[in-house]
């Protein structure tokens, strides 16, 4: 028994590795099939170049999606060739593919998703927990990391927006959340404050307008820092606990803007 209990637990930890697992190559050449291979990636038509080695935060994604394992998401950054130490400029495509045959099946372009500044990209990834915001309704989601630049006011966030398949369309559901906030002031030795805050998104069982509620939980806490008598850095900490519902519109769920990410 405990051989065959052994026996399933693999193979279900094979299935899972294999259902996240994608070409990312594969799936650029069939949505861009006039790009042209270069040092750097792919360029397309339009002179933006397409990162698939995975080796920046600006590189292209795919996984098949768990809850349609017929399909297949891709979130490919549409970077401007002209490189800066400093910011980035670029366009986001998310696909949702055949996985069989890695046909596209629905496309949506976001100008300038990928451009930043100071405030810097340092990453992204696809969310593809159940989000069943509807009966006959899932989501998926798209998460993008910033981090600032300065030692002195640091600044990290996690921002997650949501998408849907609608009448053949993929469209965004939920524009951006923060699910992490991170800032702070301090002197570079010991004394400042920060702020650290961390939500949790769950499906409410209420609905409006055809979608569910999204109950959002926050934890905050601001922390100060000072040097005591004795030369020690000390830190106390102010926690706290706050709850949000999203209501869904018609079009979209309203954010408020305490919980919108930078734009």
């Amino acid at each position: 028994m405990r051989l065959l209990i052994s026996g399933i637990l693999l193979l279900s930890a094979q299935c899972a590795t294999a259902a996240e697992s994608c070409d990312i190559n594969a799936v650029v050449q069939h949505a861009w099939p006039d790009a042209k291979s270069v040092a750097d990636g792919i360029i397309t038509g339009n002179n933006q170049l397409i990162d698939i080695q995975g080796n920046a935060p600006q590189s292209a994604i795919c996984r098949v999606w768990p809850a349609h394992p017929e399909l297949t998401l891709a979130a490919v950054p549409l970077m401007s060739p002209e490189k800066t130490d400093y910011d980035h400029t670029g366009d986001l495509e998310l696909l949702v593919l055949d996985s069989s045959t890695l046909d596209v099946k629905q496309r949506l372009h976001l100008p300038e998703r990928m451009s930043d500044d100071a405030f810097r990209i340092t990453g992204i990834s696809l969310d593809t927990a159940r989000w069943k915001v509807a009966p006959n309704q899932t989501a998926f989601g798209l998460h993008v990391v910033r981090e600032g630049s300065s030692r002195v006011n640091p600044f990290s966030e996690d921002a997650l927006s949501l998408y849907v398949i609608e009448n053949n369309q993929l469209r965004p559901l939920l524009k951006g959340i923060l699910l992490e906030d991170n800032s702070g002031e301090w002197d570079g030795n010991c004394a400042g404050e920060f702020n650290g805050i961390k939500r949790t998104l769950a499906i409410d069982s209420a609905s409006q307008n055809g979608y569910a509620n999204i109950r959002v939980s926050e934890k905050r806490v601001a922390s100060t820092t000072w040097l005591d008598a004795n030369g020690e850095c000390k830190t106390k900490d102010k926690p706290e606990k706050t709850s949000w519902t999203l209501r869904y519109d018609g079009k979209e769920y309203v954010v408020p803007k305490q919980l919108a990410p930078l734009e």
